[in-house]
């Protein structure tokens, strides 16, 4: 027979109760997701892989569109599915619109960067508004009423001039672009951002590439400590890399960014800065609260920058890759242009609305190569219900694009690289299926350069073919095999490039 002390009858009762409180607490704000079981301090970082994207599309197929895991101590929800997505960046936008406080992104401009670590509210909002319409401001602007943007006229130069480097490096025999891509989409945004032309072979310009390469290294290396803060206080090289570029990378834009409240003239716009300036000289004048500080100013053009040098040179290496190794794709490219600009003027921005093939081409280098498999992580500002689980506040969330843009119950044969399959049957672009490519994001924390980065992209490959055929070594047996990085690239091929006339 057993016999219980009135402590411990009292003991068990209050333990029954609180377990009693606890779970009807959780029964009343739903069930958290289900997800992998995870190591102590580690979570589930070694189960991901060098490949996030694919081994989130196997847990997936277990778990389901919403499921949950911990990378080191951080919880973190994955969530897949196009219509689950638009929950989350449309319907529920705002329950998960913040950033989750990693520590490599409060390095960036000093948490100031609007896309990587300023929160969710009203300031964020003024500030994206700000820089959206510096944008717009910047491509409408121009030399003259007589030419084009500025934006197209930097444009159409720039990729004139990667037309010759193609030719030059070809005349050696087949070689790795890469390196010329970089270069040409640096010097690109670099007159973007800052009005400032570069020769290939300038030290500072050199010198800016260099700090990006470092930058992106040390982010990687650095990341572990997002995850598992006693790290933080260990002397990671990763971190020191890191935080000496982003110095440097500061530095580099506020001496251009006080050079031009220097030599800026009121209604002449030269560039991103200036547009800056401009916006934010007119607001403080209209509404003081409407502005940016020099500060914000700095970390603004960092994000472009930033944003427009690694997708756009991405963009360009799937492209490229793409062309060489689907030469009969290149072939109805070549036959668009030449029916209907021909050889006599420059493609221009107004030429992606009749061009069809190789808007369709764009789309599907986006979908099929998804190099930003993931949108930047995303943070629940309150306690938010997602089909049917209960999301916690300050929940750090993960949006798999690559599973969209890849999901046989949106697209046939995914794995195939079909341009086509963007097309309807009068052979024009079905807005309603390239709606589902979002590899800029969507909703309220969509990238605000889509635009100016589709532009850009369709006036260098259409500029480069207009006056090149690309082509592969005959014994080269090309994939389309991932690296991981900031972006996904491809493995390193090579070309040439021939004159067509």
């Amino acid at each position: 027979m057993l016999f219980f002390t009135n402590a411990e009858i009292t003991l068990s009762l209050v333990t029954f109760f609180i377990v009693l409180l606890i779970t009807k607490k959780i029964w009343r704000r739903g069930k958290l997701p289900p997800g992998p079981w995870g190591m102590p301090i580690l979570g589930n970082i070694l189960q991901i892989g060098e490949l996030p994207h694919m081994t989130f599309l196997k847990m997936k197929e277990k778990y389901g569109d919403v499921f949950r895991l911990k990378l080191g101590i951080v919880p973190v929800v994955v969530v897949s599915g196009l219509e689950t997505i638009k929950k989350v960046l449309l319907k529920q936008g705002e329950q998960f619109a913040s950033r989750p406080k990693l520590y490599t992104f409060s390095l960036i401009n000093d948490g100031t960067s609007l896309a990587f670590s300023e929160q969710f509210g009203d300031a964020w909002k003024i500030h994206k508004k700000i820089a959206k319409m510096s944008l717009k401001e910047f491509s409408k602007s121009s030399r003259s009423s007589s030419y084009f943007s500025i934006f197209e006229e930097l444009m159409s130069s720039q990729s004139e001039a990667f037309v010759e480097t193609l030719l030059k490096n070809s005349e050696k025999g087949y070689f790795d672009p890469s390196q010329d891509i970089t270069y040409t989409v640096a010097s690109i945004i670099c007159a973007l951002c800052y009005g400032k032309h570069y020769g290939h072979d300038d030290q500072e310009f050199l010198g800016i590439i260099q700090l990006t390469v470092d930058a992106q290294k040390a982010s990687g290396s650095a990341a572990p400590a997002d995850f598992i803060p006693i790290l933080r206080f260990f002397p990671l090289s990763g971190v020191r890399t890191l935080l000496r570029a982003i110095d440097k990378f500061n530095n580099f834009t506020k001496k251009h960014v006080e050079e031009h409240h220097g030599s800026y003239e009121k209604g002449h716009i030269r560039d991103i800065t200036d547009a800056l300036i401009y916006l934010c000289n007119r607001k403080k004048v209209e509404d003081k609260l409407f502005a940016l500080s020099d500060a914000q100013i700095v970390s603004t053009v960092n994000d472009m920058f930033g944003a427009g040098y690694d997708t756009i040179s991405s963009a360009v290496q799937w492209s490229f890759l793409y062309l060489i190794k689907y030469p009969e794709v290149q072939d109805k490219i070549h036959k668009e242009i030449d029916t209907l600009i021909g050889a006599g003027r420059f493609p221009r921005f107004d030429d992606r609305h009749n061009l069809h093939f190789t808007e369709a081409f764009i789309h599907e280098v986006f979908r099929h190569s998804s190099f930003s498999p993931f949108t930047i992580p995303h943070c629940t500002t309150t306690d938010a219900i997602l089909n049917g689980y209960f999301i916690p506040k300050n929940t750090c969330i993960l949006v798999n694009l690559y599973q969209v843009h890849h999901d046989p119950a949106l697209w046939e044969d995914p794995d195939c690289f079909k341009p086509e399959r963007f097309l309807d049957k009068e052979g024009k672009v079905d807005k309603h299926i390239a709606q589902n490519v979002i590899i800029f994001g969507m909703g309220i924390r969509k990238c605000l350069g889509e635009e100016v980065a589709r532009n850009e992209l369709f006036l260098m490959l259409t500029i480069i073919l207009q006056r090149l055929r690309l082509e592969k070594r005959p014994s080269d047996e090309l994939t389309a095999t991932a690296i991981n990085g900031m972006a996904l690239k491809p493995k390193k091929y090579v070309l040439k490039a021939l004159a067509r006339y």
